[in-house]
């Protein structure tokens, strides 16, 4: 009786230790903003984790293929990068970046994914009190001069390369996008924000006709 109770909680361990696994975040597909799994219709769900040379790159939880709770991002020496909430696969709360030496940045403040306000790097009075005061202000941040906008040239999409981070020439990409189907009409238009879907996002079907539209 005591031998097999024994087993019995070994067996229960190792199958706790299976189901805390984190899922490598590079087994799963960016489908029109959703994460599967290869080979899998249903959206994932469960905590995710990146690697990059051997070290974590960032770590996060998906839930129904959207990005939701905590999200931490790391430099290459372990180092927090930048840190924040995401609710329904859009950034709400306070996010915080910090240097590579640890120095604190930026902080934002979002709202289901629009920027309220942001703080720039702490002054030293701020600093010796060990604390970053944040206004939120319920307002739109200023958006940019339409001629301003209209110089980016949008890059076509298979230029950028990652993950949910998208990167063009190994810098997190800001600008415009655009994918087009292999037979010339265009899939989609968006825009990125250091690497980030942001903003209003138009997909199109094969004859031209705008099918869905997303806000990031």
């Amino acid at each position: 009786m005591k031998r097999t109770l024994f087993y019995a909680g070994i067996l229960m361990l190792i199958l706790g230790a299976c189901s805390s696994e984190k899922m490598n975040f590079n087994k799963l597909q960016d489908r029109n903003g959703l994460f599967y799994l290869v080979n899998e219709d249903k959206p994932f769900s469960g905590e995710v984790v990146a690697y990059v040379g051997g070290k974590v790159e960032f770590e996060g939880t998906i839930e129904k293929g959207l990005r939701t709770g905590l999200w931490t991002y790391y430099y290459p020496n372990g180092q927090k990068k930048m840190e924040g909430m995401y609710n329904e696969g859009l950034k709400d709360g306070t996010w915080t970046y910090w240097k590579e030496n640890g120095t604190q940045e930026l902080v934002e403040v979002y709202k289901y994914g629009k920027l309220m306000t942001n703080e720039g790097t702490p002054s030293q009075e701020t600093v010796k009190k060990d604390t970053v005061q944040v206004i939120v202000v319920e307002k739109e941040a200023p958006k940019p001069e339409p001629e301003k906008k209209a110089v980016q040239k949008a890059v076509v999409w298979e230029r950028l390369k990652g993950g949910p981070v998208k990167y063009l020439d190994g810098v997190p990409y800001s600008g415009p996008v655009v994918k087009y189907y292999r037979e010339g009409g265009k899939e989609l238009d968006g825009y990125f924000t250091r690497g980030h879907r942001t903003g209003k996002w138009i997909y199109y079907d094969r004859q031209g006709n705008v099918k869905d539209v997303r806000y990031y």
